[in-house]
């Protein structure tokens, strides 16, 4: 099924000009709405929309086009009956039954009945040879050629109209190369109908006519020699028609030529020019037609799941979900892992319940990332979907955790032992808008940058079973959304406390404002998470007294300020979880000389500085040192000098590990070059005029990768400013450095 979420559309009119509507709904049942938000009736005998009203439930048209004004007492947002809805789904769903949907007390479910997929001849693996035909209408005609169309289905380096690749290397990629699915296009023929007439009448028996009386011979297209057409697309002319026969949509057809029968088909458009196509819908359909995935998502507000309640799903986050609308269909989200496990895609499982802990690795397609459970057909997967690649438009990014069980259905939103989804995304920030038809998905579903416990039984989401016992899975300690992104399986580790003291006695000179100054070396390499410095001094009139410590740093914060009168004598413990001027120190490393400094600064009494300790809480990584600048700079066209922008980073120690993530807007990153100089000048190229006519630049670089660049400054010093470049080397097309961070973790 292809839905459609409240998008504005346009839609032609056999008697009347074209016009934008609000569309909800799928090939089955659909809504429209004017813009300002008045229903509007598909009025088929005057061959335009017309306002709609509601009689004994049932929209019926006004006569007047929505291209009037309304008349007097026209409602906006009118909704017919659930019986009424269900009667129009029952009636569409018996001319277009969808391939393989579970048929059950006559509603159909978002479920995959043969172990999470759907029934039918599956074609998930090895090579695909389809056909696709352009058809074109009495009435509309399309500039769109064959070349145009095999360029987008095939093409090795297709980026055209902003298209990630062609709909060959997305499935090329998601299947680690186990699917190259290829298709043969033909065309366009003339249908004998203007558009209009096929709303109601399936166009795919005469389009498959003409191409067989061209010469097409369909044997070519039945890779297992089993006699039936593998795969046949259909694509006609003009814009996207969502309504009756001409909604996009995959089904069957039972048709004959010689010893070939057909079996799935996908009808589609191929838009009004070259600038239309996208390869979104085709790949969420030819999911269905070739690999038998369910939709993941809620077919709608038709009671068809017992509630009435529609829900969105896992919303983008997968080509079977909204994900094939992304970037207007020109970068669709990949398969997620659940079902690309499914399918047999992925090669490597790696079990969680043993792992102390894990690295999700971003496109690594091949590998799933698993917790089995004791309840059978439910378990849980971990992937990393940072905003790179094919997950670039994501509305998150970070670490997703999905919540599988092979016999739930995404129509069942209600999340309970009976009623639950197949593939529901645990939202991050515990809001459930997913399964509340809040959106398709926000900037806070995913876990990213999580110190400490990020799900368990106990939090919100939970990862309780369905049945609402305990799972036993617990994660935390997620890293920052990156190509790499840790995590501990279980508790959060604890993080290391250090201890050091100086028991040397001092004499505090009276009357000094140089006072006396005590050092304590610490040798834990880290961050400061939290900070005691314990104090015992001997002295008649504390009220004397101005005491302050110094990091390695030199970041300073005062302990003791004069205060406490007459008192004698000062032992006490200084936390920075309570004194707010020691918040300098978090975050600050840890190692380095720790100085206290005592000042007496009134005359007649003295005292000594017995002795004093600090106790540290380190960072339990290996000390990752952070920066980031957001510059917002226009890069200026074909010119040598770029533009800079600048990280300083304060810590001591050299190089182990550097990340470099850079986020530019641009139209034609081929045009780009980027460097960056470490604080000693020496000089590495991160990007060097690669990727043609892509648009924006949204990468995080890692010396830890396979030939990485970055590996060159590896050993060089930390401290200092950090320098990225970027120069535009050819010139008309134009962008922005917005934002870049480096991340560095000292060599031990």
């Amino acid at each position: 099924m292809s839905a459609i979420f409240g998008e504005t559309l346009t839609f032609g009119q056999a008697n009347g000009p074209d016009i934008r509507l609000r569309v909800t709904g799928d090939e089955f049942y659909a809504r429209y709405e004017t813009l300002d938000g008045f229903t509007a009736v598909s009025d088929t005998d005057r061959g335009f929309f017309c306002y709609g009203y509601l009689h004994n439930g049932v929209l019926v048209s006004s006569g007047v086009p929505v291209t009037s004004p309304p008349p007097a007492g026209t409602v906006r947002h009118l909704r017919e009956t659930l019986a009424v809805r269900n009667g129009r789904f029952e009636a569409r769903r018996s001319r277009i039954r969808p391939a393989g949907a579970r048929t059950s007390n006559a509603s159909v479910l978002t479920f995959g009945p043969s172990q999470g997929l759907l029934e039918g001849r599956r074609l998930a693996n090895g090579t695909v040879r389809g056909l696709t035909i352009l058809v074109e209408f009495q009435d509309v005609r399309t500039t769109v050629t064959q070349a145009d169309v095999s360029d987008m289905l095939n093409g090795p380096n297709y980026t055209r109209n902003g298209n990630f690749s062609s709909a060959r290397e997305y499935f090329r990629t998601v299947s680690t190369g186990k699917l190259d699915y290829s298709n043969d296009v033909v065309g366009p023929f003339r249908l004998s109908q203007n558009r209009a007439f096929y709303i109601n009448n399936l166009l795919v028996k005469e389009a498959l006519d003409l191409a067989v009386a061209s010469g097409v011979n369909l044997t070519h297209y039945d890779s297992r020699g089993e006699g039936i057409l593998d795969a046949l697309n259909i694509m006609y002319a003009g814009q996207t028609q969502y309504e009756g026969d001409l909604w996009p949509h995959n089904s069957t057809i039972d048709l004959r030529y010689g010893a070939i029968s057909t079996n799935l088909y996908l009808l589609t458009s191929a838009g009004r020019s070259s600038a239309d196509l996208s390869i979104g819908t085709f790949c969420h359909e030819n999911g269905h037609l070739l690999c038998r995935f369910p939709d993941m998502y809620d077919y709608g507000a038709v009671n068809r799941e017992g509630d009435g309640v529609q829900s969105a799903g896992i919303g983008s986050y997968c080509l079977m979900g909204s994900g094939n609308h992304l970037n207007s269909g020109r970068t669709p989200s990949p398969v997620c892992a659940y079902l690309r496990d499914l399918v047999g895609w992925c090669n490597t499982e790696i079990i969680l319940n043993t792992a102390p802990s894990a690295m999700a690795v971003h496109a690594d397609y091949d590998t799933v990332l698993k917790f089995k459970t004791n309840a059978p057909n439910e378990y849980f997967i971990v992937e990393n979907r940072s905003k790179i690649g094919l997950d670039q438009h994501l509305p998150a990014s970070g670490l997703a955790v999905y919540h599988c069980d092979t016999m739930g259905s995404n129509e069942f939103q209600q999340g309970t032992g009976q009623r639950h989804y197949q593939c529901a995304l645990l939202q991050a920030d515990g809001n459930t808008d997913l399964e509340h038809n809040v959106n398709q998905g926000d900037g806070t579903d995913l876990f990213s940058a999580v110190n400490g416990v990020a799900l368990s039984h106990a939090t919100t989401p939970s990862t309780r079973l369905w049945s609402g016992a305990d799972s036993g899975l617990v994660i935390s300690d997620v890293d920052v959304p990156d190509v790499r992104i840790g995590f501990r399986i279980g508790a959060a580790a604890t993080a290391p406390s250090v201890h050091g003291e100086n028991l040397t006695p001092t004499t505090i000179p009276d009357k000094k404002a140089a006072g006396i100054s005590s050092k304590i070396r610490m040798g834990a390499a880290g961050t400061v998470k939290r900070l005691v410095a314990s104090l015992n001094i001997t002295h008649t009139y504390i009220g004397d007294l101005l005491i302050e410590l110094t990091g390695p740093s030199g970041t300073k914060a005062v302990l003791h300020n004069r205060a406490g009168g007459g008192t004698d004598n000062l032992v006490q413990s200084f936390d920075s979880a309570s004194v707010t001027s020691m918040a300098g120190f978090l975050g600050q490393g840890a190692e380095g000389d720790w100085v206290l400094k005592v000042s007496d600064l009134e005359g007649q009494d003295v005292g000594t500085l017995n002795r004093w300790s600090i106790d540290l809480t380190v960072d339990a990584d290996a000390g990752t040192t952070a920066g980031e600048a957001s510059p917002l700079l226009a890069i200026p066209d074909n010119n040598s000098a770029g533009v800079s922008s600048s990280i300083e980073l304060t810590r001591a120690g050299t190089v182990g590990q550097l990340k470099v993530a850079v986020d530019i807007t641009h139209t034609y990153v081929g045009d780009l070059r980027i460097e960056l100089v470490s604080p000693g000048g020496r000089s590495v190229v991160l990007h060097s005029q690669l990727g043609g006519g892509q648009d924006n630049l949204v990468v995080t670089y890692d010396s830890a990768a396979p030939l990485s660049p970055l590996s060159a400054l590896n050993g060089q010093a930390m401290q200092g400013h950090w320098t990225l470049r970027v120069v535009d080397a050819a010139a008309v097309d134009v962008g922005t450095l917005n934002k870049w961070s480096l991340a560095v973790t000292p060599a031990l």
